[in-house]
């Protein structure tokens, strides 16, 4: 009996000892950069507008959203609209475009 419970004190303290691994998810984010044709051209996303693209370019900044499916639409004045279902995870996505006139111009 002793023996017994002097094994079951040591695999006790093992088990405390032992390393424990961790996985955060909650502030994981993916990322999305345009280079989109005209610069000016409207973001939007789940079908609210963000911005224009070209404060998302990369260079000054990159438009962050959650994990998932997202809805991206791109709209420029006397350009024919743009629209994309991407999947971000933890990674980037590059849109790169240049949005056609519009159909009888």
């Amino acid at each position: 009996m002793r023996a017994f419970v002097g094994m079951l004190c040591i695999a006790m303290m093992l088990g405390c000892a032992a390393p424990r691994t961790t996985v955060r998810t909650d502030d994981q984010s993916g990322s999305v950069v345009f280079k989109v044709k005209p610069n000016n051209a409207i973001v939007w996303v789940d079908g609210r507008q963000v911005g224009p693209a070209r404060s998302f370019d990369g260079s000054s900044s990159v438009l962050k959203l959650p994990p998932g499916v997202h809805i991206i639409g791109l709209t420029a004045p006397g350009r024919a609209p743009y629209e994309t279902k991407i999947y971000l995870s933890d990674s980037q996505e590059l849109i790169q475009i240049e949005l056609p006139p519009e159909a009888g111009q």
